[in-house]
């Protein structure tokens, strides 16, 4: 008895570690597992300044032209805005270091010219690039945490659309057929008020490919996504709990996305790149910056506009 006591056990355990082992993946289960491993390679990434080393910050514009000694690979942009006033502070969209777009929480490495750059700037451009690929990303983080966690979530990416199409878009993979409501669209868009209201910061850090791939490996289209790029450093952001690549820097917070200016207009399906016969959920919509106030009529006008279904933007398709 006592052996078969002891067999019965281990059966027991045995299934016990099959069943864990083949559990389906969980949105709650993969964004945990993300998350620490973002907030690990970011510990190591601080641990390795041992010291303190000072540059050079030569701030240029219109008012408060001066140079201001700042901490290498530690100082940022918006460190930078907190010599001046809360306006700065705000304001700043991105900046332009030696010329380059460069994010507000990425650290100054050398010596450098400086410009913030806000929405409203002489020259908005490159601000004006930020705030809709900032967009982009803030609707796959709404879209990871809309759906329940208890089934897989694959996000795709930030469609590629030109800015002329008046609209933002976000791709995603979802495990079963979706035509929203009205109704439902309505309340994807309430879930960017609370995310603007939180001002939360778009967090960047630069890692290997391979941490990267440790990051996105339990998704697909990313693995593939990586894998098609030539480089040796990637550009990961993070906004809540949400993480993602990005071509280029983010504004600097959620705050730039005003509650009631941002807003879910349509959503369709496109091709599959990576599955043929497949079809991916695509979500648009249209957003202002708070530094434009408009009339709630102009407002719909701008919404009904973006509702017209954009299928450009999508990567080219991978041979199988």
């Amino acid at each position: 008895m006592r052996h078969l006591r002891g067999y019965k056990e281990l059966i027991s355990l045995l299934s016990r570690r099959l069943s864990t082992s083949e559990q389906p993946l969980t949105t709650a289960a993969v964004t945990h597992k993300q998350n620490e491993l973002f907030d690990q390679e970011k510990r190591r990434q601080l641990d390795m300044v041992k010291r303190i080393e000072k540059i050079t910050v030569h701030h240029v514009g219109q008012s408060n032209d001066c140079k201001l000694a700042m901490n290498k690979d530690l100082s940022t942009p918006y460190h930078v805005a907190m010599h001046f006033n809360e306006t700065y502070m705000k304001r700043s969209a991105i900046a332009l270091v030696n010329g380059q777009p460069w994010h507000m929480l990425q650290p100054l490495t050398e010596d450098c010219e400086l410009r913030l750059i806000t929405m409203k700037d002489d020259e908005p451009t490159e601000a004006n690039k930020a705030f809709w690929r900032s967009c982009s990303l803030m609707a796959g983080a709404i879209l990871q945490s809309a759906f329940k966690t208890d089934v897989y979530i694959q996000p795709v990416r930030a469609a590629d659309i030109p800015v002329s199409q008046g609209c933002f878009a976000y791709d995603i993979s979802l495990p079963f057929e979706w035509e929203p409501s009205q109704e439902e669209l309505t309340s994807l868009s309430r879930l960017s008020y609370e995310l603007a209201e939180k001002k939360l910061p778009f967090e960047r850090i630069e890692v290997r490919p391979s941490v990267a791939m440790e990051i996105f490996k339990d998704n697909e289209y990313k693995v593939a996504e990586l894998n098609s790029m030539d480089t040796d450093r990637l550009v990961l952001f993070r906004l809540g709990q949400f993480i993602d690549t990005s071509p280029g820097p983010l504004v600097a917070n959620s705050g730039f996305m005003v509650p009631h200016r941002y807003s879910f207009t349509c959503v369709h399906q496109i091709d599959d790149h990576l599955k043929s016969g497949n079809q991916l959920t695509r979500f648009q919509g249209v957003a202002l910056p708070g530094d434009f106030p408009c009339h709630y009529h102009t407002w719909n006008l701008i919404q009904d506009r973006a509702k017209t279904p954009v299928t450009t933007g999508a990567p080219p398709s991978v041979d199988s």
